[in-house]
């Protein structure tokens, strides 16, 4: 595996599994040791800088480094192609090059990258310290199945628009209702007059609120990660 960073705002290409894959990356000024890493998960038909452009002034004053993979297929994630080892992989050389804070991964998904945050949330419950989404939930009873899988009741803050034409309120309470039953903290934000797209305009109060969320957890101990990706 090779990784090649073209600065402190990159794309950057990495192989894995004998495929090329690419994310981006964005550091804070002056990178310094024991700064969170938030992994950034995007919609489908979007890509990693995309998002991560949208998030990267919060984070540049916030002091956050953002790790935005691409998935293999631009319309979806899927967990055989874009399984939990290849983030682990990608966020593990990130955090080893700049010394980042291990118990202070945070996983944002948006839309589809939502959907697969709250299964990779359940497959790596001791690995990400917390998730949140936006415009997304489940609603097919496979994704549901995957909080048995879940070894710790790790916190999840669900932020969807009132008027999203993707996710209405059925799938979105039906989600936060199964998770609360299971014992999972769970945080569901409903912005009134909200529609579906993470544009400019509603990304900052979302990320404003996700940030209030997620940083206020911090894993207790080292984190565990549990490959789920051949299984």
């Amino acid at each position: 595996m090779a990784f090649v960073c073209a600065g402190e705002d990159a794309w950057v290409a990495v192989c894995f599994a004998g495929v090329a894959r690419t994310y981006s990356l964005c550091l804070p000024a002056g990178p310094r040791p024991g700064l969170p890493v938030l992994l950034l998960l995007h919609g489908s038909y979007g890509d990693g800088a995309s998002i991560a452009a949208l998030w990267q002034d919060f984070a540049a004053r916030r002091g956050i480094i953002l790790v935005a993979p691409d998935a293999l297929h631009r319309d979806a994630w899927r967990l055989k192609d874009d399984s939990p080892d290849f983030l682990h992989a990608v966020v593990n050389d990130v955090q080893a090059r700049y010394a980042a804070d291990r118990r202070r991964l945070y996983l944002f998904g948006q839309s589809g990258g939502a959907v697969y945050g709250l299964t990779l949330a359940m497959l790596e419950s001791q690995y990400f310290a917390a998730v949140a989404v936006h415009a997304g939930a489940w609603r097919s009873p496979a994704e549901f199945e995957a909080m048995a899988l879940a070894r710790r009741r790790i916190p999840l803050k669900i932020i969807v628009g009132d008027r999203d034409e993707y996710f209405s309120a059925t799938p979105v309470h039906r989600t936060v209702t199964a998770l609360e039953a299971a014992g999972f903290p769970i945080e569901l934000e409903i912005v009134p007059g909200q529609h579906h797209g993470f544009v400019p305009q509603i990304a900052a109060a979302t990320e404003e609120s996700a940030w209030r969320f997620l940083a206020a957890v911090a894993l207790t101990s080292n984190p565990v990660f549990l490959d789920y990706g051949d299984r």
